[in-house]
C-alpha cells in the first residue's frame, strides 16, 4: 500500500524514472530532472560476446537500439534484469549494486568475453574485465522554476538522491538563497559521501540500492 507523506518530495531523476517513482508515492511531488537521457548510436559489435553486463535500464535500451545480439545478460538489479528479459536476453539479476554485479560476474562468468553497456558517466567501474560500450549519456539540466519556488519557501522538502552525480549536480545549482528545510535521502553510501563532499548533510541512507528501499527511507524521514 502506498504511504502518505505530508512533505513535498522533490524528484530530480530523469523524467521517465521520476514519473515511475512518483506514481508509487502518495505525496505532493515536484519533478525537476537534473539530467536527460540522450542515446548514443554505436557500431555493431565486431564479434559476439559471451555475455553483456547491464548496470541500468538505460543500458538495456541503449544497447538494443543499435545491437541485434541477444544472449546472456548479467544485470545490477531486478528492474534492469526484467527490462533485459523483455528485450530478449537470458538475464540474471545481482539484486544489488555494482559490487554485487561484479561478484556475480566473477562467479558465473570467470574469464568470459564481456561487454558492459553503460552510460558516459558511471558511479563506479565493474571489478572484472569488460569491453565498455557507451550507449547513452545524461546531459545536465537546470532546476525548473517550480523547483526553485519550492526551495525558496520555508517548508520541509524531502530530496531523494539516487546517484553520486545527481547529488553533486544538485549541490552545484544551489544559490544560497534557498530557505527550505532539505531532508536528504541517499540511495547508498556512495551517494551519501557525494552529499557530504558537497556540504549537504544526509538524513537517511536506504538499506539497499533499490526503489523499494528508497520509499521506505522516505517514509522514515517524512515526520
Amino acid at each position: 500500500m502506498a504511504q502518505t507523506i505530508p512533505s513535498t518530495v522533490l524528484l530530480t531523476r530523469p523524467l521517465a524514472a521520476s514519473e515511475r517513482f512518483a506514481a508509487e508515492l502518495r505525496a505532493p511531488v515536484v519533478i525537476s530532472p537534473l539530467m536527460e537521457t540522450v542515446w548514443i548510436e554505436t557500431a555493431p559489435l565486431t564479434a559476439p560476446p559471451d555475455a553483456v553486463a547491464f548496470t541500468s535500464q538505460n543500458g538495456v535500451e541503449g544497447f538494443i537500439r543499435c545491437q541485434s545480439w541477444r544472449g546472456t545478460a548479467y544485470c545490477v538489479g531486478d528492474r534492469t534484469a526484467q527490462a533485459a528479459k523483455e528485450a530478449g536476453f537470458d538475464a540474471e539479476s545481482a539484486e544489488g549494486d555494482i559490487a554485487d554485479l561484479t561478484a556475480l560476474l566473477a562467479k558465473r562468468a570467470p574469464g568470459a568475453a564481456l561487454v558492459h553497456a553503460r552510460g558516459r558517466h558511471v558511479a563506479g567501474e565493474l571489478g572484472v574485465r569488460a569491453v565498455p560500450l557507451v550507449v547513452y549519456e545524461q546531459r545536465v539540466m537546470a532546476l525548473t522554476p517550480e523547483a526553485r519556488k519550492l526551495l525558496s519557501a520555508k517548508d520541509k522538502v524531502i530530496l531523494p538522491l539516487f546517484s553520486p552525480r545527481s547529488a553533486t549536480l544538485f549541490a552545484k545549482q544551489l544559490t544560497g538563497a534557498e530557505q527550505a528545510q532539505l531532508v536528504l535521502v541517499a540511495m547508498s553510501e556512495a551517494v551519501a559521501q557525494a552529499c557530504t563532499d558537497s556540504g549537504m548533510p544526509v538524513a537517511c541512507i536506504a538499506d539497499a540500492p533499490d526503489a523499494a528501499s528508497m520509499k521506505l527511507a522516505i517514509e522514515a524521514v517524512r515526520g
